[in-house]
Order: structure tokens, then sequence, then C-alpha cells
């Protein structure tokens, strides 16, 4: 006896690539003035040199800008290599400019 083949529907993993093509397509976070917060948290970092994950947070709460919006914007500077994540000599996460 043959068994019948199971149609297998969705996976979880294409929930999650849904769902990650969505945020994608999604217009950049504006902070309270109107920039944009990679363009803001890009002349942040440029203006200093490097800053701290900590310093980056601290700056994100005190303008209103929800951590997963910060999270996503440093990913959108990396991929456009505009700034790097390191670790300093006392293990620290930071962020600098490329150059």
């Amino acid at each position: 006896m043959r068994k019948k083949e199971e149609r297998r529907g969705p996976t979880l993993f294409d929930f999650i690539q849904q769902d990650t093509k969505q945020e994608e397509k999604e217009r950049p976070t504006k902070t309270e003035g109107g920039k944009d917060v990679s363009d803001e948290l890009f002349d942040l970092i440029k203006s200093r040199g490097r800053i701290t994950k900590e310093e980056a947070t601290r700056w994100a709460k005190e303008r209103g800008v929800s951590t997963a919006d910060l999270i996503r914007s440093v990913g959108r500077l990396v991929a456009e290599k505009k700034i790097r994540k390191k670790l300093d000599d006392e293990g620290n996460l930071v962020y600098e400019v490329y150059g």
C-alpha cells in the first residue's frame, strides 16, 4: 500500500523570510527632528570618530528611538559600509567610521 503524499504548508522559515522582506520595504524611521535615524547616528559617529554601544543606546533613548530602530539603523550603516563594529581593548562593542 502506498502512502499518499502529504501536502506541506508554509514553514516557520517562510514566515520569517516574509517578515524580513516586509521590514526591508519599510521606510526609514525618523527621529523627532524629522531626520532619518541612520543619518543622525552616522553624523554622531562621524563627529566623534567612534562610540560605544552604550553611548549609542543612551543617544537613542534621549531621542525617543526604539532599540529595534537603533539596531536596524546600525545594520543599515554596516551594510552600506559607512561604519564597522569592533571590540575595543576592554571588550566593549564600538562603532567607528570606515576610513
